[in-house]
């Protein structure tokens, strides 16, 4: 393991440490508290195990014990990887939904879920349905409403009466819950519209991925694919939108009219694209006819691990707010230019580990591009406050310890059963011999 790697995880430790350290000041001496959380045993009922796998990992190391139930079986999380068994989701229109809640009727039937754990954490809509009518002190995990996931697959129309007919039903599920767990402030906001009291809504946001935060720069690399040297300043721009609508073109053009100011200050700025090959032709096209193709290169989606772990700068707009490339590139320790977004605002609220700018205006765009050009040791800072801010808040370990509250209130509404909160347990770690 590379020394970097080991600093990551001693980083990742000593974050989860720091967040422990009021309950170790009242254990027994000799005694180090490790955990003052019940150990939640939690089935996770998600259409694909890709889907929880940051999230469980975090739990695990939580002290709880999640299992997942998905179409493609039941058991540990280490099974799923160890057998090969299917870690995608596969697509459901809203036709087939409701033979899907059958589906699931039956897989938490065939696992007696109910039985054996003290929570189910339902994923998806059709999980939750069938949780919901089946059982008590279900936990929904509320991402988005049912209606705009089918629009953004484009199976429905947002406001089509399956569409809506779906809404209501998922506000049968949010109510019935006994805990509902939203990502973003926006999504929370519509939970509550549908009727979920706010004591029942719980805001936690998503894991990162522990290899994001462990990840290190690969220079060398990028120097080579990106056909630069040692003085080169490199902007990543992570994703281009489609050039077959105007939004792709003039996200191309605004790119260029700011590189085409930028260069002439800092001659040695390159911007590099992620693009799939659709938008390759118009990034070459735009770049030609304004005389910067040197200052330009365009590699392939593929790439973007190591591209993000490796610039210098990662450039997130309006087009990119909606996906996580700007948390990637915080998580990654990059210094981060990004619109400011509700969505970005989302991830790092005060803006710590990140320098805004007004979407879509060119000359603000340019002008702190530029700042960032001419100050490497602010750009180096910039992206270990980004890295630090999310061990503190979006860390496995501490998203993971977060879920205690929402499963112990889940529990205390269970039915059928005793459902009396379970008493806080220490587990004591001896220090010395």
């Amino acid at each position: 393991m590379s020394p970097a790697q080991l600093s990551g995880k001693r980083a990742m430790k000593s974050s989860a440490q720091r967040s422990l350290s009021a309950d170790q000041t009242n254990a027994p001496l000799g005694t180090r508290v490790i955990n003052k959380r019940h150990p939640w045993s939690v089935v996770h009922a998600c259409e694909a195990a890709r889907d929880v796998l940051p999230l469980v990992e975090g739990q695990l190391a939580a002290g709880m014990r999640p299992q997942l139930l998905t179409p493609a079986g039941f058991g540990l999380p280490s099974a799923f990887a160890e057998s090969g068994r299917s870690l995608e989701a596969s697509q459901i229109s809203l036709l087939r939904m409701w033979n899907h809640v059958r589906d699931w009727r039956r897989l938490l039937n065939d696992a007696a879920a109910e039985s054996a754990a003290e929570v189910i954490h339902a994923h998806s809509f059709a999980s939750g349905m069938a949780a919901v009518r089946s059982g008590s002190g279900v936990v929904y995990q509320f991402n988005l409403p049912v209606e705009k996931l089918a629009a953004a697959d484009g199976s429905h129309d947002e406001n089509s009466w399956l569409a809506r007919s779906f809404r209501v039903a998922e506000q049968f599920v949010l109510t019935r819950a006994a805990a509902v767990v939203v990502k973003s402030h926006s999504v929370r906001l519509a939970s509550l519209d549908r009727g979920v009291g706010a004591d029942n809504v719980f805001l936690v946001p998503e894991p990162i991925p522990s290899d994001y935060l462990e990840s290190k720069p690969d220079r060398k690399w990028l120097e080579q694919a990106a056909s630069g040297n040692a003085e080169s300043i490199f902007f990543l721009i992570p994703s281009v939108p489609s050039p077959a609508s105007w939004t792709g073109r003039d996200a191309v053009l605004r790119s260029m009219r700011v590189l085409a100011v930028l260069k002439h200050q800092h001659p040695t700025v390159k911007f590099v694209f992620l693009c799939e090959e659709e938008a390759e032709d118009l990034l070459r096209e735009v770049a030609g006819i304004c005389q910067l193709s040197d200052w330009v290169s365009i590699l392939p989606s593929d790439a973007r691990p190591v591209a993000m772990a490796s610039a210098d700068v990662v450039i997130c707009g309006i087009d990119q707010s909606g996906q996580s490339f700007a948390l990637e590139a915080q998580a990654r320790g990059r210094a981060l230019l990004a619109a400011d977004t509700e969505q970005h605002r989302e991830i790092t609220s005060d803006g710590r580990g990140c320098l805004w700018f007004r979407p879509g205006e060119v000359s603000d765009i340019t002008q702190r591009a530029s700042f960032l050009a001419g100050n490497p040791q602010f750009r180096r800072a910039l992206g270990a406050a980004a890295r630090e801010h999310c061990l503190a808040t979006r860390s496995p370990e501490v998203v993971g310890a977060q879920y205690d509250a929402v499963y112990r209130l889940a529990f205390s509404k269970r039915k059928g059963r005793d459902s009396s909160p379970p008493r806080t347990q220490l587990i004591p770690l001896q220090v010395g011999g």
